[in-house]
């Protein structure tokens, strides 16, 4: 019997050439579905979710403590949402300048982990700037139409926020 030595991929490989061709196959095929099962989740996760990416605020409410609606134009907010496959992160800025010279300061930013179904997006903040507590959540239902996301929060019955944004990317 003839017996051949290799090492590949720091294995020292002992075989006799009955079984070299079926050991080349299955390395092989072992090296092509490793390939194939590290990439696949990449993909998939892009394609699948349709929030993922990256978002402009375009307008937005939100009911102030008093019960009264303060319109996010009336306050000149900007924002931007980056949303990755499991967390999301914001900033948003306020212009306390004019339109033709703006001065942007520091409003709000909040960052953490996020579930999503058809209709419902629910933040998990973990890092914020407005006090919010771990283990807190903000709740939304939403809607896709074209390139802008549609967000609703709702607390206790009471409808607390609306934000319309648009895909960057």
């Amino acid at each position: 019997m003839s017996l051949g030595f290799s090492l590949k991929f720091g294995f020292l490989i002992i075989y006799n050439k009955r079984n070299l061709a079926l050991l080349n196959k299955v390395l092989l095929n072992s090296v092509f579905a490793a390939a194939l099962l590290l990439t696949t989740p990449f993909f998939a996760i892009a394609q699948d979710n349709p929030l993922q990416g990256s978002w402009k605020l375009v307008s937005g409410k939100y009911l102030d403590g008093k019960g009264k609606w303060v319109d996010y134009a009336d306050l000149k907010l900007s924002a931007i949402k980056v949303i990755s496959a499991n967390h999301f992160s914001f900033t948003t800025v306020k212009n306390i300048g004019t339109t033709e010279q703006p001065k942007n300061e520091f409003w709000a930013a909040g960052t953490g982990r996020y579930q999503y179904t058809a209709t419902d997006y629910v933040e998990f903040p973990e890092l914020n700037s407005f006090g919010v507590k771990p283990g807190v959540s903000f709740a939304f239902t939403y809607e896709l139409k074209g390139n802008e996301w549609h967000t609703k929060r709702t607390e206790d019955g009471t409808l607390k926020e609306v934000e319309v944004w648009v895909k960057l990317d």
